[in-house]
């Protein structure tokens, strides 16, 4: 085992003051220890992952409005993983939380350490992937024969303007865990003070300076840029666009799945990204406007996976 890597997550967990609770979806120890958070919709995507494949693993909840994504020891085992993702840190918030397309963020969810290969891994897309890369062809949600009809999928749903969607209202604090109602821009402010804190606490800590840094300048821009009525109007434009071309492709198909007779990842992924939406009250899709897409969340909504992971997870849903 690798011993750098044990303390790294013994640390975190201590820091967070997790233990951990053992999700034992397929039975067996877990080879998976997920740092994840209830209303986190990158989080769920993750969850509804290890549900579908049955997938036993340690879960940790990290919690959001509390800054936990920003304590140094999470921060630290973070960063292994954005040393191992590749490229620069995401300074930049566009509205998505696409690390592919940004770069790695250092203070986020969610985290996974592979304790069979020794690697944390981040981003929800790659997460997923890794995730179903470890089952049989014949048990994958991304098969090969589907791979690219799939990602392109994925590609549109990772680059929805989630983060101006959900923070560009004012949450309930009773349901969020925030102690206040807030807009997206006063909660980004409220990221840049965290990292002011921890900027000064840990001047010495070269890798956490790196990572407080970048995400500094990402949440001064989300504040600065992402909120405006212009920004918004954009936002919503995007989701629209991608609404309306899964609408096309659900007209294509006479099953109610994208790809095949049962669901890829492409629909589970959809479906997350629908039961969101509709439960923040951004359900585009309804009253007869897209009704394939009323169709499709419909009965992505009734997946074992999803009410699992996202429907009766204790404080997923706003």
């Amino acid at each position: 085992m690798d011993q750098a890597l044990s303390e790294l997550a013994a640390e975190a967990r201590r820091a967070l003051g997790s233990a951990g609770d053992h999700v034992p979806v397929g039975g067996g120890p877990p080879r998976y220890e997920l740092f994840s958070a209830a209303n986190s919709i990158c989080s769920q995507k993750v969850r509804v992952v290890l549900d579908h494949h049955e997938l036993p693993y340690l879960s940790h909840d990290v919690k959001l409005f509390q800054g936990q994504t920003y304590v140094p020891e999470y921060v630290r085992l973070r960063m292994r993983g954005c040393e191992r993702f590749g490229g620069a840190l995401v300074s930049h918030h566009d509205g998505s939380t696409s690390a592919s397309a940004n770069g790695c963020d250092g203070a986020v969810v969610p985290t996974l350490i592979d304790w069979q290969i020794g690697e944390v891994v981040v981003d929800s897309k790659r997460i997923c992937l890794h995730l179903d890369d470890q089952v049989d062809e014949a048990d994958k949600l991304r098969p090969s024969r589907l791979a690219a009809a799939i990602d392109e999928d994925l590609d549109i749903v990772d680059n929805m303007p989630n983060y101006q969607m959900l923070m560009g209202r004012n949450l309930n604090a009773s349901k969020s865990g925030a102690t206040d109602a807030f807009t997206g821009g006063s909660f980004s402010q409220r990221k840049v003070a965290w990292c002011d804190r921890y900027l000064q606490e840990h001047a010495g800590d070269a890798s956490l300076v790196e990572a407080y840094t970048a995400k500094r300048a990402k949440e001064l821009s989300a504040a600065n840029q992402l909120f405006s009525p212009a920004a918004m109007r954009g936002a919503y434009g995007r989701a629209e666009a991608g609404l309306q071309t899964l609408e096309r492709k659900l007209e294509q198909r006479a099953s109610v799945w994208l790809h095949a007779e049962a669901p890829t990842l492409a629909d589970l992924i959809w479906g997350v990204e629908l039961l969101r939406m509709k439960n923040i009250g951004v359900a585009l899709w309804e009253a007869g406007r897209l009704p394939q897409v009323e169709r499709f969340s419909a009965a992505s909504e009734r997946l074992h996976s999803i009410r699992a992971a996202i429907v009766e997870w204790p404080g997923a849903m706003f």
